[in-house]
């Protein structure tokens, strides 16, 4: 497994293409670090979670249980 982070774009309401997270930053809600097999796994998640999300606020209090449920 290796571990990802896709970044929050506010003016899309949507998370970024996943990227290797190489555990140099910190990486801060609402942005999102999660484990993968590989890089297509990891953007096939971040599709499902854009999809899900694609109506709701980041701030709705459902939005991290979406996330984590899909991303885990």
């Amino acid at each position: 497994m290796k571990i990802y982070y896709s970044l929050w774009k506010f003016t899309e309401n949507r998370f970024s293409e996943p990227i290797f997270y190489d555990y140099s930053f910190p990486v801060r809600f609402p942005n999102v670090v999660f484990p993968s097999k590989s890089l297509k796994d990891a953007k096939e998640k971040i599709q499902k979670v854009n999809r899900k999300i694609e109506t709701i606020d980041r701030f709705d209090s459902s939005f991290p249980k979406i996330v984590r449920r899909i991303l885990v």
